[in-house]
């Protein structure tokens, strides 16, 4: 459950113009991006409907999203699963162009997949030609544990909180942890004011993105709706 009060285990750090005044838009797109493999689909999917993608399917882009009601304060998140194995510029430019925040995604247990994310970033600050671009980089997969680690926690987090300024989340799609944690993190980056209740309605849906004509991907609709988002 998304709670105010909720610890994260995550760096609080990239404080770029802290002092600016948070954001008070009523939907906010988010764009996660990563190399082929490390859980993008995953991460969503654990988010806005609390299963876990056992089978690896090769994504192009898919939008999902959830509509959050806070005690009379509505944000609809619109979250957008790119594509890792393969190279659409075109629709990484758009991606970027119409995103207000990302969430870079690599593995723990893949170095390469890191230097993928720094790559990704470089990008994403030169499109919005901005330093201050709310970006959360996640470790993903620390359920392989520390001797299966291509890069140390420490390192990582010394480059994407103190070189980078962004902000840094450990985290296994796999064992549903700190997942939560992730899009919390992207929130206080974005300065987007929210205050959660014990009581919260979500609303979830996910449909293909718009993709360019000549490439026509297939996906299913889906719809759900709970009561509370523990």
């Amino acid at each position: 459950m998304l709670s105010g009060s909720q610890s994260v285990n995550g760096q609080l750090c990239g404080q770029k113009n802290a002092g600016k005044d948070k954001k008070d838009k009523s939907r906010y797109r988010i764009t996660v991006m990563g190399a082929a493999g490390v859980g993008k689909s995953a991460i969503i999917s654990q988010f806005l409907y609390d299963r876990f993608q056992e089978e690896y399917n090769q994504t192009v882009e898919e939008l999902h999203q959830g509509d959050f009601d806070f005690n009379g304060m509505k944000l609809t998140l619109d979250i957008l699963d790119t594509a890792g194995a393969y190279s659409f510029p075109a629709m990484r430019q758009l991606a970027i162009s119409t995103s207000d925040a990302f969430v870079l995604v690599y593995s723990v247990a893949d170095e390469s997949s890191f230097q993928a994310v720094t790559e990704l970033r470089e990008q994403i600050l030169k499109e919005k030609n901005s330093d201050d671009v709310p970006i959360v980089i996640v470790a993903n997969k620390v359920d392989v544990g520390d001797s299966n680690r291509a890069l140390e926690r420490v390192t990582a987090e010394s480059i994407v909180c103190v070189e980078w300024g962004n902000g840094y989340v450990e985290a296994s799609a796999k064992d549903n942890v700190n997942i939560v944690g992730i899009f919390k993190e992207i929130l206080r980056q974005s300065k987007v004011q929210y205050a959660l209740s014990p009581a919260v309605r979500r609303r979830r849906q996910s449909t293909p993105a718009a993709l360019p004509q000549k490439k026509k991907v297939q996906s299913r609709q889906t719809r759900t709706q709970r009561q509370s988002c523990s």
